[in-house]
């Protein structure tokens, strides 16, 4: 991708329309304040995901209780309320009493019962299982019973216990029918006994359909054939918590838009080249569109968009003389901005002198392959060393040279030395042998060294990331202003670099 930038007229004032930054959307904010924003929904939907990976996930013990079929039987005769008309009728009472209070009141006495000899069985109570049980018909009119809990021991167990307790209640159940219809035919029967005209096929009857009651309530038992094994069943937990989690990143993201979108009102950026120069009250330099082609080195050309830079630059301020360059919050690409300013100033033939002034990040120093510490600036300001001993002489292309001073030895209190009175005079002397000092800073609003410099500059050439706060720049303005240094000129750049 080749370099790109675009200038303003010789004047090097910006010709948009007059008005504030313009506004941005939510995903522009969220991106824009992406340094908390991000990890924010991250953490969200990761919470959401391992919540639900903790919750999710549940076992299904199933089983079929395989009915007899009541029609005919002896034992259910005589009662019409329980008579049944057919058998899907029949087992949906059936399945009604498999999950009724006495049947789940059973299984909670069975179960305390099994604890008083395992004491790891949890307890259980009538709400519980009634949350856990639940009992249906199938298509040919048998009952199901699914029970369903987080661990699949205590679904198989409930489901156990349902079986268990509905046979014997049945059971019972059935026992009571037939006690209470032979007792009704006995006493039919002692009364015929004791009526002398009675007839003995009457007394004979009576005893036939006791007979038949009792054999009947025998072959029907508990009203089932046979029950299937309970099987289990284990849902995934996976799906849920995926699902889950996205479902909180997708809530996450939404909230921290709107939050950001607030946040953005109450602070807004600049997002054009005519927004910085209107709010910095400065001409622009330039405008880089584009990352340069090749990675920085001394000797290859800047690129075309950064000598229309440097010659913008010469423009605004043909006096030369000591000229910062940096931004107002800590920027990836002013330094390279800065050295490729100084590079093409240089082909120029203007004499530049580029000095590294960020003590601690030193990265100008490094671009140009320079990273010891020792014989830099700090050392020349305090009087420790001669500018000659200092100076590097580096190559820019062709018979091109500019001179360089690296950053020096890191010291407590850098800013108090560019103060110094001493500091001044040897920052002032390099105008007479120089057209252009450009000195690299660090970000202004974060260090103090860069205003301690301003003091002695002739101006400062700010460049600015777009996403860059408005009030940011106010700040700088503002204080530049206190100091009674003008900003010479704006150096826009679209590819930003903030995640505030």
């Amino acid at each position: 991708m080749s370099s790109s930038v675009s200038t303003s007229p010789n004047s090097g004032f910006s010709t948009g329309a007059p008005g504030g930054p313009t506004g941005i959307g939510p995903v522009e904010a969220f991106w824009r304040f992406r340094a908390w924003t991000v990890p924010i929904t991250i953490v969200i939907g990761v919470l959401a995901g391992l919540a639900a990976l903790a919750t999710s996930g549940t076992s299904t013990a199933t089983t079929t209780l395989y009915l007899t079929d009541p029609r005919g039987t002896s034992i259910f005769r005589g009662d019409a309320s329980s008579n049944p008309a057919d058998l899907s009728r029949y087992a949906r009472q059936r399945a009604e009493f498999a999950q009724s209070a006495n049947v789940l009141a059973n299984v909670v006495s069975s179960i305390e019962t099994l604890r008083a000899a395992d004491p790891s069985i949890p307890s259980e109570d009538l709400d519980s299982l009634d949350a856990v049980v639940e009992a249906s018909t199938t298509a040919s009119a048998d009952v199901r019973v699914d029970c369903t809990a987080v661990e699949p021991d205590r679904a198989l167990r409930i489901c156990g216990e349902i079986v268990t307790q509905y046979v014997a209640l049945t059971l019972a159940d059935i026992d009571e029918r037939a006690e209470l219809q032979i007792n009704t035919l006995l006493a039919e029967r002692d009364r015929l006994i004791a009526d002398s005209d009675a007839q003995a096929s009457s007394i004979a009857s009576i005893d036939f359909r006791i007979s038949e009651i009792r054999s009947n309530a025998a072959l029907f038992g508990s009203g089932v054939e046979f029950v299937e094994p309970p099987k289990v069943e284990e849902d995934s937990r996976i799906i849920p918590a995926v699902q889950f989690g996205l479902a909180g990143l997708l809530f996450a993201g939404f909230a921290m838009a709107a939050l950001a979108w607030f946040r953005a009102g109450r602070r807004p950026v600049v997002t054009s080249g005519s927004d910085a120069t209107l709010t910095l009250r400065s001409p622009l330099l330039g405008e880089i569109v584009a990352n340069p082609a090749e990675a920085f080195a001394a000797a290859t050309p800047p690129g075309s968009a950064y000598q229309l830079l440097a010659t913008s630059l010469g423009a605004v301020h043909p006096s030369g003389g000591i000229v910062l360059a940096g931004s107002a919050r800590p920027s990836a690409n002013a330094p390279e901005t800065v050295a490729r300013m100084a590079t093409a100033s240089a082909r120029e033939g203007r004499r530049v002198l580029v000095i590294d002034g960020d003590t601690d990040g030193r990265r100008l120093s490094r671009l140009f392959g320079v990273e010891q510490t020792n014989g830099g600036l700090t050392e020349l300001l305090a009087g420790l060393v001669s500018f000659d001993d200092v100076r590097r002489s580096v190559g820019v292309g062709g018979a091109a040279v500019l001179d360089l001073v690296t950053c020096g030895r890191p010291i407590d209190d850098p800013s108090s030395l560019f103060r110094s009175h001493q500091g001044r005079e040897t920052l002032a002397s390099f105008k007479s042998r120089y057209d252009l000092v450009l000195v690299s800073i660090p970000p202004l609003l974060t260090a103090a060294d860069g205003s301690a410099l301003a003091s002695a500059a002739d101006g400062v050439v700010l460049i600015v990331d777009s996403g860059a706060e408005t009030h940011d720049l106010d700040t700088v303005r503002q204080r530049l202003e206190v100091l009674r240094t003008p900003t010479i000129g704006v150096v826009f750049d679209h590819r930003g670099d903030n995640g505030r």
